[in-house]
């Protein structure tokens, strides 16, 4: 009898050590509905490692609300409840995971995916604030696990999949961008920057043909976006292919007619062919545009200057004897000097501290005897 009896005082042990975690359990449940995270944390932590709960799939359920809730909180919220628990998106998103895989019937399948789609909210603030300071990999990192739900979810999640593509070329992970821009092309997703993007990340891998393929296809489904056009754009000056660049920015300036970038991009491809005339047309344009562009002064006074450097350079390689020839070149030389003048006066004018443009000026105005002015230079 005595035997009996210890069995007996055995079996209840077992059943009551069972119910206190079960107790644990619900009282997790009751504190999470109440708002009290902090103990509804403490008494689902203990339910979560318990033999007797741990492969219950309402305990990761329970779990997975616990630690979304604290996610989801202010950081003054979590501070007054003692609960900076900054990977909790991370434990709920693990819980859910687990509450599913231990809910064989299918008991909790709705609210299991609700929560995880809730908790997709999460990882997309994560992701922004990661993306916000630079932190690319941690960026990569929450949207893959926004994107994973949806996925396991069978759901495609375009914009998770965007900006996995626009943080891994930022961020030195040309791998991870191409894979997931790829998805989004293969969707026909409506964002024409996912073409730029994708460019990016295949030439940062080193296939500039297929780079080039990508944006033909973008510009094919979006022939009016300028931001496409300017990255084919910047493929050709990579290339020096400066004809092909110059078509393409004549159409982005049809497209874009204030924009004064374009067109002092324009004067500078003319620039760089030696083509003055076509070259100050455009410089002037983006001046017009936007009258405090220093750089579009600049080089329409550096156009002028070294012409006149080329001309007093051809004069000085003349024989002594070619006076009359020297006094025409170095006249010529000097016109052309003079026009820069009013340039690099305006140049200066914007930016004061700029040394080259002081530099161009001073001896511009010593060559062409700009006494007064040359004089009012070194005193300032």
């Amino acid at each position: 009898m005595k035997r009996i009896v210890i069995l007996v005082g055995l079996s209840l042990l077992i059943s009551l050590g069972s119910y206190a975690q079960k107790n644990k359990r619900t009282s997790a449940y009751m504190y999470n509905q109440n708002g009290q995270y902090e103990k509804a944390k403490e008494s689902i932590d203990e339910a979560c490692q318990h033999e007797k709960t741990i492969r219950d799939a309402k305990t990761w359920l329970y779990a997975g609300e616990i630690y979304y809730n604290i996610s989801a909180l202010a950081p003054e919220a979590a501070a007054l409840m003692n609960l900076d628990v900054p990977d909790a998106a991370m434990k709920s998103y693990e819980a859910l995971k687990k509450a599913k895989e231990y809910d064989e019937k299918g008991s909790y399948k709705d609210e299991i995916s609700i929560y995880l789609a809730n908790l997709t909210n999460q990882f997309y603030r994560l992701g922004g604030l990661a993306f916000q300071d630079g932190n690319y990999p941690v960026a990569i990192e929450n949207f893959k696990i926004a994107y994973n739900i949806a996925d396991a979810d069978g759901r495609l999640d375009t914009i998770a999949a965007f900006n996995i593509g626009m943080a891994g070329v930022l961020g030195d992970d040309p791998a991870a961008s191409a894979e997931y821009l790829e998805k989004c092309v293969q969707a026909n997703f409506e964002e024409p920057r996912i073409y730029m993007f994708y460019n990016r990340a295949v030439k940062q891998l080193g296939d500039t043909v297929r780079a080039q393929e990508i944006l033909k296809l973008g510009r094919e489904r979006f022939p009016n976006e300028l931001s496409l056009l300017l990255e084919e754009a910047q493929l050709y000056l990579e290339r020096g292919e400066s004809k092909k660049l110059q078509t393409l920015l004549l159409e982005a300036v049809e497209k874009d007619p204030e924009n004064a970038n374009l067109f002092f991009l324009l004067g500078k491809t003319y620039d760089d062919e030696g083509n003055v005339v076509d070259a100050e047309k455009y410089y002037q344009k983006a001046a017009d545009i936007n009258p405090n562009f220093f750089e579009a002064y600049y080089n329409m006074g550096a156009i002028y200057v070294n012409i006149a450097a080329t001309m007093q350079s051809e004069a000085n390689d003349l024989p002594l004897d070619q006076v009359d020839e020297y006094a025409v070149l170095t006249d010529k030389a000097n016109e052309n000097l003079a026009k820069a003048v009013p340039y690099l006066e305006k140049s200066l004018e914007i930016n004061p501290e700029d040394a080259p443009t002081i530099s161009a000026l001073k001896e511009a105005y010593a060559r062409l005897k700009m006494t007064d002015k040359l004089e009012k230079m070194n005193k300032e």
